[in-house]
């Protein structure tokens, strides 16, 4: 008994109880809507039977006479009238029996019919007594006969028809009563559901309503615990006591948080001024220094370390300037800019400190020699990043080679599209953490900060402030032999922009005299871009997919001539879609060069194209004479290529 009420206090149990009841409540209305649907049934039924003994006796009589008529009058055959006399008196005994039957089912209801079907058998009895009486058959005997089983049919027949019209009334009031029934079992059912309904929402969850209206009271914390019958609600108000006390002691870490960040800012404000302060000095004497008389060995240390006291004023700024960045606060200042140019002394302060690292540093600019304008970007913030990228580079390399490449030849219309490539022979980074480096940065680079001492500088950074420029920074990499940082940027071009009379482009046409056509699967839509404009120079007709799969599909459908696949894209990879498309029918006759196209071009990327099936490699950044050289090799035999 004590677990009985115990289980009583439980929110589901008295909700399962209830609902219970219900259906216990609708399952008997529904017993007692069927029974009486079946009564009515059965009455249906009886008045159809009626029905069919009315119209099998007046055919059965019918036929009877006819047959007296017939057979006395044509034939003059008394054996046949005997015959059909007996099959006619069996008939009527054969009627009474289910009247008789009938007329017990109709007394189940209630109804009062019991002197109507005695009338109807005491008139099938004068007719079998006619048909009894008459036991010496001549022609007046049989007309006798005839006459009274006309009269005795005429009569039933009437007093039939009465009785099936009484009965058909009486199944039709049955019927509305039926539907009447129905009305009110419904009007029932609705009453009662909304019955429960309403005791469940005010009795039920008074409790709950009560605990909502504290939880609304969210910032009440000297608030008394909340004690109910339900077991269920007060472990629920215990939850929320707990959480309470978790989001204080949140709010107590955020302000703690925020306390520290302030600190961190005042930290580096201070720092900055501390290092900036005696960097100037020392910048302000090198100056003094280079204008007096010295050796040539004299300079050539006085610029070494005039460009070291620049590198470290310029992490001091990056410091700064990333943690801006981080936060948000950061707002692009577009000048005039010559990256040649400008980008020159920053190369230079890398360059010493490779070399004092022991390591190699390469430097190329690849732009048309025969353009000359400038171009309107953040100079300060492309610095920045290249100073991140760059100095991760150096920080991360033991041995080998570092180069940046910055190509500047793709400049459609009044824009230029800058890539900048920053690749080292460093450590590398393993697949699965080169995929997240960017979301979660901190906890993929544990190994590193464990080898090195430190983490990548200003990863973060730099992706907002390439996104801020319209661009994306992408990675490639391979464990143990280095990465590749690299990232597209739209430049305008300046409004004193020189140019000179346009060269007409090689046209490539194949072997029907029509525009060279080529697939380019890139998934970065700087790279489109910088792929469209050189083929386009070379007078190649491009169309662009997104991923493998959608070149493979693409491929199946149109006529192409060549295809350039790059290595990574979403869904499927480069290696993947040249395999399916080899396997086509199409390429199967046509035989269509596949070109792979990455920035990753270490040798084991060249050795799985080969696997792949991919005719030939391409690294990004493209050089122009390279490219002209594969479309010379794999251009279709007739090809005109000037």
């Amino acid at each position: 008994m004590a677990f009985l009420l115990q289980s009583m206090q439980s929110f589901r149990v008295r909700i399962t109880l209830i609902f219970f009841t219900l259906i216990l409540l609708i399952i008997i209305l529904f017993i007692g809507y069927y029974k009486i649907e079946k009564r009515n049934d059965n009455f249906f039924e009886v008045v159809n039977q009626l029905n069919t003994i009315n119209y099998n006796f007046s055919k059965s009589t019918v036929n009877f006479q006819a047959s007296l008529l017939y057979d006395y009058e044509v034939e003059d055959n008394f054996d046949k009238v005997r015959n059909d006399l007996g099959l006619y008196r069996k008939g009527l005994n054969t009627f009474k029996l289910e009247l008789e039957t009938i007329k017990n089912e109709l007394t189940k209801p209630f109804i009062n019919t019991h002197d109507d079907f005695d009338d109807i058998i005491d008139d099938l009895n004068s007719i079998q007594q006619s048909a009894l009486n008459n036991k010496i058959l001549d022609a007046s005997a049989i007309k006798k006969l005839f006459d009274a089983v006309n009269t005795n049919h005429s009569k039933l027949d009437d007093k039939l028809n009465s009785l099936l019209l009484r009965l058909n009334q009486e199944a039709e009031n049955k019927n509305k009563f039926l539907q009447y029934n129905t009305t009110i079992l419904f009007i029932l059912m609705v009453i009662i559901v909304l019955g429960f309904t309403y005791f469940l929402a005010q009795r039920l969850t008074r409790d709950l309503r009560t605990l909502n209206l504290k939880m609304k009271n969210f910032n009440n914390f000297n608030e008394e615990p909340f004690i109910s019958n339900i077991e269920d609600i007060n472990r629920l108000d215990k939850t929320f006591e707990l959480v309470k006390s978790k989001l204080r002691e949140l709010e107590s870490d955020l302000e703690e948080a925020i306390k520290i960040s302030e600190y961190k800012s005042v930290f580096l404000a201070n720092m900055s001024y501390e290092i900036r302060t005696p960097l100037n000095s020392v910048l302000g004497m090198i100056n003094m220094l280079k204008q007096s008389d010295l050796t040539t060995e004299q300079q050539i240390q006085l610029e070494i370390a005039e460009y070291s006291s620049e590198h470290v004023l310029q992490l001091v700024s990056m410091i700064l300037d990333n943690s801006k960045v981080e936060g948000g606060d950061i707002q692009l200042e577009l000048t005039a800019i010559d990256l040649k140019s400008d980008l020159s002394k920053l190369v230079k302060v890398f360059e010493f400190e490779a070399w004092d690292n022991r390591l190699e540093f390469e430097f190329k600019f690849l732009a048309d020699e025969n353009q000359k304008f400038l171009l309107l970007g953040d100079l300060k913030r492309i610095k920045q990043i290249l100073t991140n990228l760059l100095s991760n580079a150096l920080k991360f390399t033991n041995s080998g080679k570092i180069s940046l490449t910055v190509d500047q030849t793709v400049g459609p219309d009044d824009y230029q599209i800058v890539t900048f490539y920053v690749k080292d022979t460093g450590i590398g980074i393993p697949p699965d953490k080169a995929k997240r480096i960017f979301s979660d940065f901190e906890n993929n680079h544990l190994s590193i900060m464990d080898y090195y001492g430190g983490t990548g500088l200003g990863l973060i950074a730099s992706c907002q402030l390439i996104n801020l420029m319209g661009g994306e920074l992408k990675l490639e990499s391979k464990e143990n032999e280095g990465s590749i940082f690299y990232f597209s940027i739209q430049l305008k071009k300046t409004l004193n922009l020189e140019r000179e009379l346009p060269v007409s482009a090689p046209i490539l046409k194949n072997q029907f005299d029509y525009k060279f056509s080529v697939l380019v699967a890139e998934d970065n839509i700087m790279n489109q871009k910088v792929i469209k404009f050189l083929l386009e120079q070379q007078g190649a007709d491009c169309t662009f997919v997104k991923n493998g799969s959608d070149a493979v599909k693409l491929f199946k459908i149109l006529d192409f001539d060549m295809v350039f696949m790059d290595i990574f894209m979403p869904e499927m990879d480069g290696y993947e879609a040249t395999k399916l498309i080899k396997h086509t029918k199409k390429y199967s006759e046509h035989h269509i060069p596949i070109i792979a196209v990455s920035a990753s071009a270490f040798a084991e990327d060249i050795e799985n194209a080969k696997k792949a099936g991919i005719d030939d490699f391409l690294a990004k950044p493209i050089e122009t004479q390279k490219l002209k050289e594969l479309l010379v090799k794999y251009t279709p035999r007739n090809t005109n290529f000037n």
